[in-house]
């Protein structure tokens, strides 16, 4: 096999199988913590991770399912099993287990420290070289079944058998126009937004090298649906089916669930941040604690650090569950906004102290993780009495609360998160005995500011299961009345003048810029817009009273609206169908029979 010095071997992108001596003394300049970071597993990262051009992604509108979409997935499934046997069945990655193709290969002799799992023998091979042993990816293994079509196993969260959702990957050796199938066929969940118009994030290499294009959404019959996979603990799995063609011979292309955001890029941008002569005495960097695995986790103080105890404290945290990067992303624009240089971040700046920890789970970002850390645990759920060695991060920063409200009026935490079901912005607070409610204000005052805010899917109610929750342990322990989780949808919004269109990263910006200046409504002295907002809640209290307990079931807040006058509808066509597609997945999935999907083990000597 002849392996050529270009950057690209049949589209992989040979980088990331050796560092040179420049990116390692580079590396030291920019963080020279990062030589010492470490997973807490058994697996090695490759020596480096993939790098992304910035780039203003397009507002992409969601896809419109077609109404047998569910009967075509279900067929092709039912065709895979009972032709078996003419399936191709033929591992072609593994992230943990060892290459039977490399095996005997030297790295050195390519010049490289790590081999890719399958490598071409030719440019007639036309087999897909996948890769997620990169920080923050997730793809267990790829199985090609047919020449153009492979099924896809995600690694569970760490010591767990669940929360297989996340996915991060890259595959090489691709051939222009023709149509790829990919299944992801371990998901657990029982329903997906990719069943309400979301499409896959993907990036190409050589889109970026020659385009400038970043990452963009692709894909089309797709399709979320339970598949006949039985689950050990009961229950069965759901597959992710999509199609694509690529548009390059010989590409590199990244498919994730969202817009990646790894701990390199954290540790990145706040050294930039340190650095930043404009921004350095604004903001304090201090070590919170270390993580199972040896990382430092990091908070930052923001304001103008003058007569500092007569000011208000606010508390934000974020990425708790690793795979919900939209929260790194919304925590970054936050941070770069309270740092900046407009009349409304002086204001903050110079009446709040900030206390922001960016990355809760830096173990579970690293390793690919969706919600758990390297204790196999949900952090959002051990808030009430955290275990200092195998939940650190909690409880350092809750710590770090109480210390807050010990030194001032602490009027604010909020825990930055993903969701995976519903569309929209929207926060969780917590009801209390106050017939004011002011808990509402704040949701309702960044309702006012952010064109994507939907109040009527926030609640307010105290769930049996959510007790362990950083917005419910902390509102009960330590009485902070505005105690909530900013929720963003992985998909997009259903309102508004981007109704069907997927979040990008400037919806991202104007979600953090409109939360900060809630804050300055919320708090200025002549509190205008709190009091408009406080005889709307008065107005629609009335209305509930007039209302039979059968109507006050719904959600808390559902009487609220979300009146834009902007607001645009999409044709009501394009409604009909996506409902009626909904209705269809919902009640045709079920219907599969119990035919295991995994290749079959060979018999020895086959």
């Amino acid at each position: 096999m002849d392996f050529n010095t270009d950057e690209f071997f049949y589209g992989i992108n040979k980088s990331l199988y050796y560092k040179t001596e420049e990116q390692k003394n580079e590396i030291k300049k920019m963080d020279p913590e990062y030589l010492t970071r470490t997973r807490g597993t058994d697996f090695v990262l490759l020596p480096n991770s993939p790098e992304f051009i910035n780039h203003n992604e397009p507002y992409e509108p969601m896809y419109i399912p077609k109404q047998t979409i569910l009967e075509e997935s279900l067929r092709r499934e039912i065709e895979r099993i009972c032709f078996a046997d003419t399936l191709l069945n033929k591992v072609v990655f593994d992230c943990a287990d060892p290459s039977p193709f490399t095996k005997d290969v030297d790295p050195a002799t390519y010049g490289l420290e790590v081999l890719p799992y399958y490598m071409p023998q030719s440019k007639e091979d036309s087999t897909l070289v996948f890769e997620s042993r990169f920080e923050s990816g997730n793809l267990r293994r790829a199985i090609q079944i047919c020449d153009y079509e492979y099924n896809l196993i995600l690694k569970p969260d760490y010591y767990t058998t669940m929360n297989t959702q996340w996915f991060y990957f890259s595959l090489s050796n691709t051939r222009k126009d023709v149509e790829y199938r990919f299944n992801i066929i371990n998901m657990m969940k029982p329903d997906s937004l990719y069943n309400s118009g979301m499409k896959p994030l993907m990036y190409s290499e050589q889109g970026a090298k020659q385009k400038k294009i970043g990452w963009f959404r692709d894909g089309h019959e797709i399709c979320y649906y339970q598949n006949n996979m039985k689950r050990k603990n009961g229950g069965f799995y759901y597959t992710l089916t999509f199609a694509v063609k690529f548009q390059y011979d010989f590409d590199c292309i990244y498919i994730a669930h969202c817009y990646p955001y790894t701990f390199t890029h954290l540790c990145r941008y706040l050294k930039q941040l340190e650095s930043d002569p404009a921004k350095k005495n604004r903001v304090k960097r201090k070590q919170l604690c270390q993580t199972i695995a040896g990382n430092m986790c990091d908070f930052l103080i923001i304001g103008d650090f003058n007569n500092g105890k007569e000011k208000k404290g606010i508390v934000i945290t974020s990425r708790v569950h690793p795979g919900e990067t939209m929260a790194s992303y919304v925590m970054e624009y936050m941070i770069d906004f309270l740092t900046g240089n407009t009349h409304e971040a002086r204001i903050l700046r110079e009446n709040f102290i900030f206390k922001i920890v960016p990355m809760l789970n830096i173990d579970g970002v690293v390793n690919g993780n969706y919600r758990c850390n390297l204790a196999g645990v949900d952090l959002n759920r051990q808030w009430i009495d955290p275990n200092k060695k195998q939940h650190p991060t909690i409880y350092h920063t809750k710590q770090l609360v109480k210390k807050t409200k010990e030194e001032r009026d602490l009027v604010l935490f909020c825990d930055i998160h993903g969701h995976s079901r519903k569309k929209n912005i929207f926060m969780y607070g917590c009801q209390g005995k106050d017939p004011n409610r002011k808990e509402l204000v704040f949701p309702m005052l960044n309702r006012n500011n952010c064109s994507v805010f939907s109040f009527k899917d926030c609640c307010f109610l105290l769930q049996k299961d959510r007790e362990g929750s950083a917005r419910i342990a902390l509102w009960r322990e330590l009485s902070i009345i505005n105690c909530y989780t900013l929720e963003m949808s992985f998909c997009g919004a259903d309102f508004g003048k981007y109704e069907y269109f997927h979040f990008n990263l400037d919806i991202y910006k104007e979600i953090a810029q409109s939360f900060c200046l809630s804050i300055i409504d919320c708090y200025e002295p002549e509190q205008i817009k709190v009091k408009q907002v406080m005889e709307e809640i008065e107005q629609n209290s009335l209305k509930n009273q007039q209302k039979d307990d059968k109507n006050n079931s719904g959600d808390e807040g559902s009487d609220y609206s979300n009146d834009d006058p902007k607001e645009q509808a999409m044709p009501q066509q394009q409604q009909i169908q996506l409902q009626n597609n909904d209705q269809q997945l919902g009640s045709q999935t079920k219907k599969l029979k119990k035919i295991p999907l995994l290749p079959p083990k060979k018999k020895k000597g086959q």
